[in-house]
């Protein structure tokens, strides 16, 4: 289906996504948002972003075909439910399971913690960037399970995105690994970049980025460890690979671990976000949010703190 015509000189000045929205009442905002990252629609023979603003005289060119398209209905039954521990105007607070994946990335196109993000919030998220990952402030593996930020409009995704940079985020973590670290307590300071044998991996390099971890043994017990967390820097993988270096490798992480470390038939990994603590972007309350540790860990736990 091709539609061609120019922006008239009332409706200048609107985002690209809003304005097809309008002019084409049967199709919602996140169809075109859509339509328009898959280079579907052009604006003066140029692929654009939903962010474009049109100007009087735009020649705005649509072609697409219904089945190419994932439309709001599609998008809510793909979608997974979303929890949502807090919300107001400017941020929100949601827990992810472990298992999805939080953003479209090669071989994730559907299905994600975004989806649900867009599904549930709609219009009322923040659009810097990629148009699959509106309110996406930070990420979480696909196995981790636990506690992200969502920014609900533009002015408080820069403020907190500032805040990530100057590690004035807390991020907690808890975790079960194999064996115990040599101190109570500690820092693991070792830069992290791209494995060079394996780009999937990560591993620790001289030259990679600055990347910083303490620990903390809750509990230790029958070759087992429960470690509290604590994220001064968030780099792929970073605890992962930290607790590994240190011989504590955390259960079912195969990919840092090895098959030793292979105790669940699924592929969730025994960490969890457990704890955000944050200012607030706009309002300067301080906000703190905690998560209780999913089932998978029962088992272990009980192995760990059993008298």
């Amino acid at each position: 289906m091709l539609h061609e015509f120019r922006v008239e000189e009332k409706a200048a000045g609107q985002r690209i996504d809003r304005f097809l929205a309008e002019v084409f009442l049967d199709k919602s905002r996140s169809f075109w948002q859509k339509l328009i990252s898959q280079n579907s629609v052009l604006i003066n023979d140029s692929p654009v972003k939903s962010s474009y603003i049109v100007e009087t005289n735009d020649l705005i060119r649509v072609e697409y075909f219904e089945v190419d398209v994932v439309g709001e209905a599609e998008i809510e039954k793909k979608a997974p439910p979303l929890n949502v521990i807090y919300e107001d105007q400017d941020v929100a607070v949601v827990e992810k399971e472990a298992g999805l994946v939080t953003h479209s990335a090669p071989g994730h196109s559907s299905g994600t913690l975004a989806e649900a993000v867009q599904n549930y919030f709609g219009d009322n998220l923040s659009d810097l960037g990629d148009s699959r990952r509106r309110g996406i402030v930070h990420r979480l593996d696909k196995d981790t399970s636990g506690l992200l930020l969502i920014a609900k409009n533009n002015n408080a995704h820069k403020e907190l995105a500032k805040a990530f940079k100057k590690h004035d985020v807390l991020r907690e973590y808890q975790a079960i690994v194999l064996g115990t670290p040599e101190t109570d307590s500690g820092l693991i300071d070792a830069p992290l970049g791209r494995d060079p044998k394996e780009r999937k991996r990560m591993s620790v390099q001289p030259e990679g980025k600055y990347a910083r971890t303490y620990f903390e043994v809750l509990g230790s017990n029958n070759g087992l460890s429960h470690l509290l967390l604590r994220l001064e820097t968030g780099r792929t993988h970073q605890i992962r690979v930290h607790l590994a270096m240190i011989n504590c490798p955390i259960l079912n992480d195969e990919k840092y671990g090895g098959k030793r470390v292979r105790v669940l038939d699924e592929d969730d990994l025994l960490l969890h976000a457990s704890k955000l603590a944050f200012t607030h972007p706009v309002s300067g309350e301080e906000l703190s949010f905690s998560s209780d540790l999913p089932r998978r860990f029962d088992f272990f736990l009980e192995e760990i703190y059993r008298k």
